[in-house]
């Protein structure tokens, strides 16, 4: 059922799944978004500052060179964009440019005057575990648009039911979020396709500004995500994830050093995002745009718009498609980023 569980209730709740709602799926995917994320303060960092994310580099596939949505560098338009992987304008796109809680009634279906799809509903269809991990209430959106009441009634096999998360948990502190997380990871699989919001480096940059010498507000933000991110990391050796885990790392949006507002979608410092993908199979330190040389194409420091002239980058709102690309389900209905599954990272 979904809820957002305190962390008591979250134990019982969770690892007692039934037989019908264990993880079906061979493999196990983990997204982790990490708010207002800038690349270049992992370079500022270096490698014994923040070691997980040059794990992810050393092990896995990476650019830091993605891109957000084209019209839009704020938190709730991009992670829409990301869990049902199409743009944000247009009459493809998942018109959410709200970036507040969702108000009395709202969903996404209601919003754009048809049911979207997700990452979860394809994946909850097909018999798999889902779950949102996130530090805002914003992200309430999602729960809501594919609960019990607003989900699509499962087309696919067994019926599933409507309720396309199985587990939503909130907290407004990452570290808590991620504590909770952890009493989870260490009973059992519990998941298929896992998203994970970290919060701390946009928080640091609207309240200190997008800072990236150090030290600074900022940086301490992306050290302390860095930290959860090996949280995390430390369960995956377990058995029951060992081998069987890819770990997908981007970010909503940048941030501006000097500002304390990421609004301005013209601006490279809020459209650059990193894109990481670690796990079996992938191969260490390679360079995404150099796996994906016949279909993506590095933009420099542009966000450009879609041309069937013009090979796109490698988006954010891609990711919803990959992580179901990886746990070999089909693409998001409707959706049009990555809609071909295309993106290689092996």
């Amino acid at each position: 059922m979904t809820a957002i569980f305190a962390a008591a209730a979250l134990t019982s709740s969770v690892v007692t799944a039934t037989a019908e709602n264990q993880a079906s799926s061979k493999q196990s995917v983990i997204l982790i978004s990490i708010d207002g994320l800038r690349p270049d303060a992992i370079l500022a960092h270096g490698p014994e500052s923040v070691p997980a994310f040059y794990r992810l580099r050393r092990e896995g596939a990476f650019t830091h060179n993605a891109r957000t949505a084209i019209t839009q560098t704020h938190t709730l338009p991009n992670h829409t964009g990301m869990v049902t992987s199409r743009l944000v304008d247009g009459a493809d796109g998942h018109g959410w440019t709200w970036n507040k809680d969702p108000k009395l009634g709202d969903t996404l279906h209601r919003n754009k005057g048809e049911y979207l799809h997700s990452m979860f509903s394809v994946a909850h269809d097909h018999g798999m575990r889902t779950g949102l991990f996130a530090s805002k209430t914003k992200f309430s959106l999602f729960d809501l648009s594919w609960g019990p009441r607003y989900g699509e009634p499962d087309p696919v096999g067994e019926d599933n039911g409507r309720d396309k998360i199985d587990v939503y948990h909130m907290k407004t502190r990452s570290e808590n979020m991620v504590d909770d997380l952890e009493t989870v990871l260490k009973k059992e699989q519990a998941f298929d396709l896992l998203m994970v919001h970290i919060r701390n480096p946009d928080t640091a940059g609207h309240g200190f500004q997008w800072k990236t010498s150090l030290p600074s507000i900022y940086m301490a933000a992306v050290k302390k995500a860095d930290e959860l991110i090996e949280d995390i990391f430390d369960h995956l050796e377990k058995p029951q994830w060992n081998g069987r885990t890819f770990v997908v790392v981007t970010a909503d949006h940048g941030g501006p050093i000097g500002l304390k507002e990421h609004g301005d979608n013209q601006n490279p410092e809020n459209f650059t995002v990193p894109f990481y993908v670690w796990g079996p199979g992938i191969p260490a330190g390679a360079d995404l745009y150099e796996l994906n040389a016949e279909s993506r194409l590095d933009p420099g420091n542009t966000n450009p718009l879609p041309s069937p002239d013009a090979l796109p980058p490698i988006r954010n709102a891609g990711v919803g498609n990959l992580c179901l690309d990886l746990l070999g389900l089909p693409a998001i209905p409707g959706s049009t980023v990555n809609s071909g599954q295309d993106l290689n990272v092996r």
